[in-house]
């Protein structure tokens, strides 16, 4: 693993404590990076009161943060950044901070999507677990229409993001608000379907138009995001069950390891 950054390991120690002094990680959808590193909060606003919607005991406490805060700067960084230094060193550490903290929320509703999973099926979950079958587990909880889905919006986020819009589709802005705001909106309903079309394009012409490779925002939900958010689900529902996850569902590795995209 890579050891962590001096500037990201001192920043994001301190936006954790800052923010865990504002009750932060009182909620069960926030997981702190450096949680040995969080001070102890003094009773200037009082407790939040969140509904249950976890299993109470070490399930509901599972923290992924480890080996994501290892794939996002071994992984994820070489792929989405080109090399060499442009010395913007606080700027790209706040910037890290944020996705990681963005990336961090996301994979740890697996917990919650689990917990929905054994409430419609615990029979079949239990029984699972008893037969320590951690791929049939994995194959129960698995729905590979919704995360097709998932894959396909990423790659339609990405390939629009930070993109010019088509101004010669614009109209001129006259005096005539009505046939304005209809043009306007035309021109980008056209720009959101070229948008579409160049998506599922895999030519390094459309991958020139925006400041990401779509189709590496896709690997990173394929190879990496979507299966630690599966990993979680599966340790979640052996706890869940009463039994420990095997050693390859742990906070410090991948199932199935990935080192590059």
């Amino acid at each position: 693993m890579t050891s962590y950054p001096t500037l990201l390991w001192m920043s994001g120690c301190y936006k954790e404590a800052l923010h865990n002094m504002v009750r932060r990680y009182e909620s069960p959808e926030e997981h702190a990076f450096f949680p040995d590193r969080l001070t102890k909060r003094d009773n200037s606003l009082s407790e939040l009161d969140y509904p249950d919607l976890l299993s109470a005991g070490p399930a509901s406490v599972l923290n992924w943060n480890p080996i994501l805060l290892e794939k996002y700067l071994d992984v994820i960084v070489p792929a989405v950044c080109n090399g060499g230094d442009d010395e913007q060193y606080g700027s790209s550490c706040l910037a890290d901070i944020a996705v990681l903290q963005a990336l961090s929320k996301r994979v740890h509703f697996g917990k919650f999507v689990a917990e929905s999973k054994y409430q419609s099926n615990p029979e079949g979950f239990q029984k699972l677990v008893d037969a320590n079958d951690a791929d049939g587990v994995m194959e129960l909880l698995t729905n590979a229409k919704v995360e097709e889905q998932v894959l396909t919006r990423a790659r339609l986020k990405a390939t629009t993001y930070g993109r010019e819009p088509m101004l010669s589709s614009l109209p001129s802005i006259g005096s005539n608000e009505d046939d304005n705001s209809t043009s306007i909106i035309a021109a980008a309903a056209a720009a959101a379907v070229v948008a579409a079309v160049e998506a599922v394009k895999s030519d390094s012409a459309s991958r020139k138009l925006g400041k990401v490779d779509p189709s590496i925002i896709e690997s990173i939900y394929r190879q990496l995001i979507i299966p630690m958010t599966k990993d979680i689900e599966v340790a979640y529902l052996f706890l869940r069950c009463g039994k420990e996850p095997p050693p390859e569902y742990s906070s410090d590795r991948m199932s199935i390891d990935v080192t590059s995209l």
